[in-house]
């Protein structure tokens, strides 16, 4: 270890335990811990200086001890390969990781904070003269509502100080430790290292780092984007993050257009192809990319409503292409294609296709004030609560995206996509 340069590889929300959803279940490459091995692997061939854990490692009480294996075996890894660890729990992890910790007695092992209350550790250089102070706090239990920052206290030190939180940085409202940026840039530390968002975030408050590295591999479609572990370089004057992209996994929307489809056929060309082309340019460029799950968005104009619902709904069940040994899956589709025919024109009868002609206008408009709007997203807000609330809806709510029944603007946009598709058999059967 210099004293001159300090090197950290940084990770948090690995959620160990815990799959990736709307993926193939076969696929043990997109399990949070072969990547998390891939972490482990890739702080020892780089020779950092310490990896640092900013909480929410394992994912429940209930996944510890199917966790435990991996866990314990990457850090005895890190330790034995002269890598120091760094660690904080989470408000998933606050019961878990304290317990395995416990079992894991290494010297270079250090899970800062326990109990709520700050604590830190110094890492020294070969030459025995301190390199770095780490101070960090831990969750005590599930929700913490006040901001843990009133209670942090720094020892005089003349290297640098790194804090350790796993927090929600923002107003400094929440239940999961809220904190205001600019009362992390008051602390009397040099950067932070943060946990509890998924999504990856550098952020510089005054010239401070607020680093967010996100989840090592992403859990679920709301966590889009590239992710992976953080090369954080420590040098006097200056703390430098860099990304470095070892998820396995991304969720990707990609947008189609359709105006110029003519018939159904076309509809799985087309889509196979974009798929193709777009997977050998992310596998060319992320080498440890081996699975693209899709949302695919339609847009344009076409009267293909019907096939392209029925096609691609085919399609997610069974399309699996496969580009240079990275696979793509389709985990959801929308429609937010307009009819090729004037919807305005057909509002002018008072016939059924009029009526609902009129309604979709409204609907696509966004006009939530019309009277038989409000009452179709009362009636569509109140049936799908009802499965919401259901016991078979369970598995559902580890889903960032099916954890809430859908809002406003989603419902109005799932009426508005069923309205198409009525009104194409209702057109046609008119024509």
């Amino acid at each position: 270890m210099s004293k001159e340069l300090l090197q950290l590889l940084c990770t948090g929300d690995v959620h160990l335990g815990r799959r990736p959803s709307r993926v193939p279940v076969e696929n043990d490459e997109l399990s949070v811990r072969r990547v998390w091995d891939r972490f482990v692997e890739t702080a020892l061939n780089r020779e950092v200086d310490a990896a640092v854990l900013t909480g929410d490692i394992v994912d429940s009480e209930n996944q510890m001890y199917e966790a435990y294996g991996a866990l314990e075996r990457g850090i005895q890894d890190l330790v034995d390969g002269g890598v120091e660890v760094v660690a904080v729990a989470g408000n998933h992890d606050h019961s878990a990781f304290p317990r395995l910790a416990r079992s894991i007695d290494l010297n270079g092992f250090h899970l800062l904070g326990q109990g709520g209350t700050w604590d830190e550790v110094q890492l020294n250089g070969p030459d025995g003269e301190e390199a770095a102070r780490f101070v960090g706090w831990s969750f005590p239990q599930a929700t913490e509502h006040a901001s843990p920052l009133a209670d942090l206290e720094r020892s005089e030190t003349d290297g640098p100080t790194i804090g350790v939180l796993h927090c929600e940085v923002g107003s400094g409202e929440g239940q999961y430790a809220p904190v205001r940026r600019d009362a992390l840039a008051r602390a009397p530390v040099d950067a932070w290292l943060l946990g509890h968002i998924h999504a990856p975030d550098e952020h510089r408050e005054g010239g401070q780092l607020q680093l967010y590295p996100g989840s090592l591999q992403p859990l679920d479609p709301g966590e889009p984007g590239v992710h992976g572990a953080w090369l954080v370089e420590v040098a006097p004057g200056e703390i430098t993050a860099e990304k470095l992209p070892l998820a396995s996994l991304r969720y990707k929307e990609f947008a189609l257009d359709v105006t110029d489809l003519d018939a159904e056929e076309e509809i799985e060309t087309q889509v196979l192809q974009s798929l193709r082309e777009d997977l050998a340019g992310l596998s060319d460029r992320w080498p440890e990319l081996s699975h693209v799950a899709y949302r695919l968005l339609f847009e344009g104009r076409t009267n293909l409503h019907r096939e392209i619902e029925e096609t691609v709904g085919q399609m997610a069940r069974s399309l699996q292409p496969d580009v240079d040994g990275a696979t793509a899956t389709i985990e959801a589709f929308d429609l937010e294609t307009r009819p090729d025919y004037d919807l305005e024109e057909l509002a002018q009868g008072d016939d059924p296709p009029g009526v609902l002609a009129q309604l979709l206008l409204k609907l696509g408009d966004g006009d939530v004030d019309d009277t038989r709007v409000q009452t179709l997203l009362r009636r569509a807000s109140k049936a799908t609560s009802k499965v919401y609330e259901s016991s078979r809806y369970e598995p559902l709510r580890h889903d960032s995206e099916t954890r809430e029944p859908p809002g406003r603007e989603a419902l109005r946009s799932m009426l508005y996509k069923q309205g198409l598709l009525l009104l194409d058999e209702l057109h046609e059967n008119r024509s």
